[in-house]
């Protein structure tokens, strides 16, 4: 979810990261080539996919009763 607000608010792939670990984690951990840089980015397309609704692939499917 936070992944979303943060695109929807306009956000970069930084900018999210801040806002789930904060400022001072971020200034610390984020370059090119980092472990943190590489989560949020995929993090993006799974939320929006889930967002778009492919959240109803999770959901248990139940056979209807007769």
């Amino acid at each position: 979810m936070t992944v979303l607000a943060g695109r929807g608010a306009g956000k970069t792939a930084r900018g999210i990261a801040e806002d789930i670990w904060g400022k001072e984690d971020v200034a610390a951990v984020w370059y090119s080539d980092s472990w943190m840089r590489s989560q949020v980015r995929r993090w993006i397309p799974k939320a929006e996919a889930l967002a778009a609704g492919g959240w109803r692939e999770l959901v248990p499917r139940v056979a209807p009763e007769e």
